[in-house]
């Protein structure tokens, strides 16, 4: 055997056993080439297409996404045959030999001779149909999600006024209850909530949503300040002469006149500052650094802590008498882990965000995305979900949030709090996190149905609904 044959060998051996299937035009664009692998594609023999034109056998029956026929001017091997393209991709559905329909991805090159002259096209075909399935499956997701979640905007408008914040979890419900009472009152709030929960925005809302709406909101931090800066921030500097902005002078007390003076981390605050606050709330006044009067009747407060509010006076981090002042109005809110049916809701807010601000167009998102973020424990709450959702839209490409980038954003997360050593989860929180995730699992299983899920967990009928109710699981249709 000389060596051209044994070349010609060993390229069949290796065709045969592709998962790709490869097939040969010639000049004439009859089949010269027909691999194992298009036969198991097409459910055609080698030898019913050898030596037959293109446009004779069944197996070139194929249109593409829009349902077209991808014949004459519209096959993309024509096209590179002629010269008018080097190479071409298309996917396209073919029909089988038995009458079905498979989904392939074919990519042609031309081939050519000695002297640029077209000598045939190469085709190499990829079965796509699992993947066009998915595909399929994504877009009828997402756009019933996107149906979902103007229906929950409609709902909450309706019913409470406002659509600052968008929930379906049973937990979030008195969080909304509390905020529409907040909106329609003047009264003090104190929002106690993990970092990373929303509460400056839940103060946003109620501003926005309140009586002083078309006053400003002027927020001060009072975490790792100092008492003479946190006391300069909130009632002026007397330092800074009357050329200073009005802020410094009077300070964000008096600079949220009519509107709202909004303060985090309220725990932090020096408890001689509170005295100074708690005086200022209690006679709506109080003398700026400047020296001046400062008429403070019209200021509504806002407070936040990330502590636990039944922890905060008796750990001695908040006076009694300034925490009734205000706790008037008093919202928890719950940490991710406990509404984790949100999270399909808050990434389709984030990603149309980030795709206004014209940073990559999504329109899809990848199943196994929600897999990867329903099995994180969210230690950052919202705020952790926010910028995993970022760092994964930065780091892909293409249309589609991919799940391999979100679990990339995921570790990269993990990794910064073992950087950080932070903090150990509570056990409880962990358990009655694997507990619910575990009811959800068995629900889908059993496709909602209550008394299936049960026997597949191994527990009785009533402790299910016992610990449905404890972990605040409901029937999707009666989650807002």
């Amino acid at each position: 055997m000389n060596s051209s044959s044994q070349v010609d060998t060993r390229l069949e051996r290796i065709l045969s056993q592709t998962e790709d299937g490869v097939f040969v035009l010639d000049a004439e664009r009859r089949y010269v080439l027909f691999n194992q692998a298009c036969e198991r594609l097409t459910g055609y023999k080698t030898s019913e297409v050898i030596g037959a034109s293109c446009g004779e056998v069944g197996v070139t029956e194929c249109r593409d996404e829009q349902g077209r026929k991808l014949d004459s001017s519209l096959c993309p091997g024509w096209a590179v045959f002629k010269g008018d393209l080097p190479h071409a991709r298309q996917r396209m559905r073919i029909t089988t030999r038995d009458g079905g329909h498979r989904w392939v991805e074919t990519h042609y090159t031309a081939l050519r001779g000695p002297e640029g002259q077209p000598e045939g096209v190469i085709g190499v075909m990829r079965d796509i149909t699992e993947a066009k399935a998915r595909e399929d499956q994504w877009l009828d997701t997402t756009a019933r999600l996107r149906e979902e979640l103007e229906s929950l905007r409609q709902r909450m408008r309706e019913r409470y006024g406002f659509t600052d914040i968008l929930s379906r979890a049973p937990a979030m419900q008195p969080v909304f209850e509390k905020i529409a009472a907040a909106s329609n009152s003047s009264s003090p709030v104190l929002i106690a909530g993990e970092n990373g929960t929303g509460k400056e925005t839940v103060a946003r809302s109620i501003h926005n949503n309140g009586p002083a709406k078309e006053g400003p909101f002027v927020p001060v931090s009072c975490t790792g300040a100092a008492r003479d800066v946190i006391e300069g921030e909130l009632f002026g500097y007397p330092s800074h002469g009357a050329g200073a902005p009005l802020a410094e002078r009077i300070g964000a007390y008096a600079a949220a006149k009519g509107g709202t003076l909004f303060i985090e981390e309220i725990s932090a605050m020096p408890l001689v500052s509170q005295a100074k606050l708690l005086r200022a709330i209690q006679e709506r006044k109080y003398t700026a650094g400047d020296g001046s009067e400062q008429d403070v009747s019209d200021v509504r407060i806002l407070a936040a802590t990330s502590r636990p509010t039944q922890e905060l006076v008796a750990s001695g981090n908040l006076r009694e008498d300034l925490f009734y002042r205000l706790s008037v109005i008093n919202i928890e809110l719950p940490p991710l882990r406990s509404r984790k049916e949100d999270i399909p809701v808050l990434v389709d807010v984030f990603i149309a965000d980030f795709n206004r601000r014209g940073r990559r167009e999504v329109t899809e998102v990848e199943p196994g995305t929600w897999a990867a973020l329903d099995g994180y424990h969210w230690p950052g709450n919202l705020r952790e979900l926010h910028h995993v959702i970022e760092s994964a839209l930065a780091s892909g490409q293409g249309p589609v949030l991919q799940a391999d980038d979100v679990r990339a954003a995921l570790r990269n997360r993990d990794q910064a709090h073992a950087g950080a050593g932070g903090e150990v989860a509570k056990l409880d929180g962990v358990l009655a996190d694997v507990e619910r995730r575990t009811i959800l699992d068995a629900l889908r299983q059993a496709r909602g149905q209550r008394s299936r899920a049960a026997k597949i967990m191994g527990i009785s009928r009533s402790r299910l609904y016992r610990r449905m109710d404890a972990l605040g699981i409901v029937p999707k249709e009666q989650s807002l």
